[in-house]
């Protein structure tokens, strides 16, 4: 049926207000969205590639909510993404001091510390880190490894800032949230104690609580000294401890189902632990091949992470474990930093680079041998995978304890290490059935959670910018002294007091004994 002109008219006319509403909608969205994307400085100058591949997992939630994210980083990135803007600081590599961590074991030295601090004194005067006060941003995320240099670009921008820990919270840390420190049941990640801890261990943790704090008191006033004297702290800037204290929020790594015993949090401190784990992809071809062509024995993978240089390695030990891989069933694939190695077994496959979430999520895989850092131990729980401890540095003996005490794996130390005994560990972890359901059901527990641990950190983020740095989530036990905080000062009055309540009683008992035998004494007589 031919409609009129006047039909035609209203049907096109109609048509258009139709598209005319939609795009009136849509402009709108995009118009809210522009509203809500926040320009976001993350600050990452110093650390290791595992600090970068953990910060890049927090800006890939930001950026996926419209966020707008700047990031000085020492590494930069293979390829470009969208919304992020990277300003490269290669001073800022920890493994430029080529340091052999086989000879500092779980100990990281002062002279160490003073090379990262002096790292973070050098990039931040970079012209590309301080052209960057140009621009505005709406919220600062600061590493919280060996970067309060940086203080000095959040100072002048006046913003909110969200310190990022990469690892769980520390004492010296929490502090300036006023998260209470539990040093009775809570220990520092470098000491190996496992609660309930004995009276010694407690003794231990509460000096090593007390000597941190006091540590990052005087590494505070250094880093203070050296920016000021350079000109790069302004003269209004308050002091590196002051502006510790007006932090909005903690992220720390840390799973809270997942802790032994659970420690206690004030709303300031978020944990995003696992925040970087994520479902493995298909595997290059030519690795995949090779996995696949182990057959139904199995791979293993051999892993020291990205601060240990594996060719560091003691002579001796290397030599066992060329030994020992060559007598296994299963192939070996070793992260190595050299293209070959003398004497190599004809089924241990040497990689410079692996994707090591890839490789643990493949089920070919039967045990990752590893240093156990934190980010190597929470990818191996995420993927299900049982784990061979070979702890190195730093809090990795902590974490190698832990994962031991769990139930999921076992651990070698390596002055201990023989032949023998790695033999033994390999294969009694590989064929204990027991170990691999353990390992299963805590990846269950990392897993069931009622929101994903990138949407929570988004979330806080943006709480922050929203309500002004959310002042009101600050706890008063920031401002306390801390002797207020664990009432020393009532519990030393109430002592006294009930001392001075027991020694009149006595007295007052005694004078009454007293008088008491005197009338009787008058009486004989």
């Amino acid at each position: 049926m031919v409609s009129s002109p006047d039909e035609l008219r209203i049907l096109y006319i109609n048509k258009m207000n139709r598209m005319i509403f939609a795009l009136s909608i849509l402009l709108g969205a995009i118009r809210v969205q522009d509203c809500d994307a926040y320009r976001i400085l993350f600050i990452g100058p110093v650390g290791t590639r595992s600090h970068k591949n953990y910060f890049s997992s927090i800006i890939d939630g930001l950026v996926m909510n419209n966020h707008h994210v700047t990031f000085i980083t020492p590494f930069p990135s293979a390829s470009v993404k969208a919304n992020v803007k990277e300003v490269v600081v290669p001073e800022g590599d920890f493994s430029k001091f080529n340091l052999n961590l086989f000879d500092e074991k779980f100990s990281v030295s002062a002279a160490t510390v003073d090379k990262y601090y002096s790292m973070c004194d050098e990039t931040v005067q970079k012209p590309q880190v301080q052209s960057l006060l140009e621009e505005k941003f709406d919220v600062a995320l600061l590493s919280a490894i060996c970067s309060e240099c940086y203080f000095s670009l959040i100072h002048k921008f006046q913003i909110p800032f969200i310190s990022v820990l990469p690892l769980d919270l520390l004492a010296e840390t929490g502090s300036s949230v006023g998260n209470p420190i539990f040093s009775s049941f809570q220990a520092h990640p470098f000491l190996d104690f496992d609660h309930p801890f004995t009276f010694w261990q407690r003794i231990n943790s509460v000096l090593w609580d007390t000597m941190s704090l006091l540590y990052m008191l005087n590494i505070y006033q250094d880093v203070e000294q050296r920016c000021r004297a350079s000109g790069i702290c302004p003269e209004d800037m308050p002091s590196i401890y002051d502006m510790t204290r007006k932090v909005s929020m903690i992220f720390i790594n840390s799973i809270p189902v997942l802790q032994k015993p659970v420690r206690p949090l004030v709303p300031a401190v978020l944990p995003i632990g696992g925040i970087h784990c994520q479902p493995p992809k298909q595997l290059p071809q030519d690795l995949q091949e090779w996995v696949e062509g182990s057959g139904e024995d199995g791979i293993i993978y051999f892993s020291l992470g990205s601060i240990v240089k594996p060719s560091t390695l003691p002579e001796k030990n290397r030599l066992m474990f060329i030994k020992v891989f060559g007598s296994l069933k299963q192939r070996v694939l070793w992260k190595w930093d050299k293209e070959s190695m003398p004497d190599l077994p004809p089924n241990v496959l040497l990689r410079k680079w692996v994707p090591q979430q890839d490789i643990l999520g493949h089920e070919k895989l039967r045990l990752f041998i590893s240093q156990s850092g934190l980010f190597s131990t929470q990818e191996s729980l995420y993927h299900g995978k049982p784990v061979l401890s070979l702890p190195v540095y730093a809090d990795q003996l902590s974490n190698a304890r832990s994962v031991e005490r769990q139930g999921w794996g076992k651990v070698i130390i390596w002055e201990e290490m023989t032949e023998e005994m790695l033999f033994d560990k390999i294969n009694s972890i590989i064929n204990n059935e027991e170990m691999k359901e353990r390992v299963q059901e805590k990846s269950h527990l990392m897993k069931d959670q009622p929101l994903s641990t990138k949407s929570l950190m988004v979330y806080w983020t943006e709480y922050v910018v929203r309500h002004g740095g959310a002042a009101h989530l600050r706890c008063p036990l920031v401002d306390l002294p801390w002797y207020k905080v664990y009432n020393l000062d009532v519990w030393l009055t109430l002592v006294a007091v009930t001392v001075i309540l027991l020694w009149l009683i006595v007295r007052l008992f005694l004078a009454i004994i007293s008088c008491l035998c005197r009338r009787v004494k008058r009486k004989l007589d």
